[in-house]
């Protein structure tokens, strides 16, 4: 997804210059095509060699920068890893979901569009939730069917590219819509709440909203007996 010509910088260079002030004599860093957002690393002595997420291809030199230093301070166990807001500020800007969100769904397999559902339509489960006032309206979500999803949970979310994928065993006549908008709020909430690795505070917002559902439990237990568990 990332080439040279897209960038002002070289990714090795980056990460040559932030090792060396870790003691590292040679480093090199390169693009790669992960499924999802992530760094890998392979270091003997003194050379280390990393692997950098494509998604991060877009990011300003100074972004880059900081995540090296991030990294580095993660893997020597400093002080001060926490990413800075100049980083979370990018993770968390409608730029980076415009960039890598398509790209990201193309790399999941099974990934289906809401209204394909032969029971369920999410489209309309999303509506209901924002008309009942429990989530607000953001263009920018997909949320679609994951049939490459197997857990016993209702789905999974990705919170950095604000997408959600609802468990095909949602698409159910056995269940209500008031069942479903549950499970699908359990989702959807993760992206609303945010990034909390980017949050400087103790986050327990998730776990008091999701708390506050009207019928939580009456709901769950609906769920549970076609094998979902929220």
């Amino acid at each position: 997804m990332v080439f040279a010509d897209d960038l002002d910088y070289d990714i090795s260079e980056i990460y040559s210059e932030v090792g060396k002030r870790y003691g590292y004599e040679t480093v090199t860093a390169e693009f790669a095509e992960f499924d999802e957002l992530k760094l890998k690393w392979v270091r003997h002595g003194g050379w280390a060699r990393f692997f950098v997420s494509d998604y991060l291809g877009g990011a300003p030199k100074a972004v880059a920068e900081s995540i090296a230093e991030t990294l580095m301070r993660k893997i020597f166990s400093a002080e001060g890893s926490d990413y800075s807001a100049e980083v979370c500020d990018w993770l968390t800007s409608d730029d980076f979901v415009d960039r890598n969100q398509k790209i990201y769904i193309s790399r999941k397999d099974g990934m289906a569009p809401p209204d394909e559902g032969k029971h369920k339509d999410l489209r309309a489960s999303y509506a209901r939730l924002v008309s009942s006032g429990y989530l607000s309206e953001d263009g920018r979500v997909f949320l679609g069917w994951d049939h490459g999803y197997g857990e016993p949970g209702p789905g999974r979310s990705s919170v950095l590219m604000k997408v959600v994928g609802v468990s095909p065993k949602l698409d159910s006549d056995e269940i209500s819509d008031e069942a479903l908008d549950y499970a699908v709020y359990s989702l959807l909430l993760h992206v609303f709440v945010g990034f909390v690795p980017c949050k400087r505070r103790e986050n327990r917002e998730f776990e008091e909203k999701l708390s506050q559902y009207p019928r939580r439990d009456e709901l769950s237990e609906e769920l549970a007996r076609i094998g979902v568990s929220v």
